[in-house]
């Protein structure tokens, strides 16, 4: 999966599953701050972690939860590029 799709994925999330209103979606680009820009208090973040881990397969462990990576839609885009399993990369050559 490529950062963009990722970017376009948690638009996706935001506004389907969380439902942000739409002036904040209006805000939403990659330099957009959750908590600032997006008005994501901690507990749709969680909701959001929650819809990538069991909706999108991403392995997301707590002790990897750093507010640095949660700051930004593009913080939390290279976060999630890093969590990528490298297997997804290679599934279909067994």
């Amino acid at each position: 999966m490529t950062r963009q799709e990722i970017v376009q994925i948690i638009h996706d999330i935001l506004q389907h599953q969380i439902k942000l209103p739409a002036s904040a979606l209006e805000a939403f680009q990659e330099d957009a701050r959750l908590n600032e820009d997006l008005y994501m208090d901690s507990i749709m973040i969680l909701q959001m972690i929650l819809h990538l881990e069991v909706d999108l397969g991403f392995e997301i462990p707590d002790e990897m939860l750093v507010s640095k990576d949660f700051h930004t839609v593009g913080s939390l885009a290279d976060f999630l590029l890093y969590q990528q399993k490298p297997t997804a990369v290679t599934e279909g050559f067994v």
